[in-house]
């Protein structure tokens, strides 16, 4: 898992390389839409960089916490 420090709220955190705040989006993805986990991995490091999110799988679903949203053909061209 990345290394995203909680800033006391659920929407906040602090970026690990830079110290700077932003707010923190929770994205379900389905994991039948990913072939390899890996792949997302490599997906959110070049959008968010390296510590900037969390990603945990849970009931076949993948939880991604980050500043944003992936886009659905970023997640189809990158991850099926």
């Amino acid at each position: 898992m990345a290394d995203i420090r909680k800033n006391g709220t659920d929407n906040d955190a602090t970026d690990q390389s830079t110290g700077n705040k932003f707010p923190i989006q929770t994205q379900l993805i389905d994991s039948r839409h990913i072939r390899d986990p890996t792949h997302l991995v490599l997906l959110l490091n070049d959008e968010y960089g390296n510590g900037n999110y969390e990603v945990e799988m849970r009931h076949n679903y993948f939880t991604i916490r980050a500043p944003g949203k992936l886009q659905w053909s970023q997640v189809s061209a990158r991850c099926r």
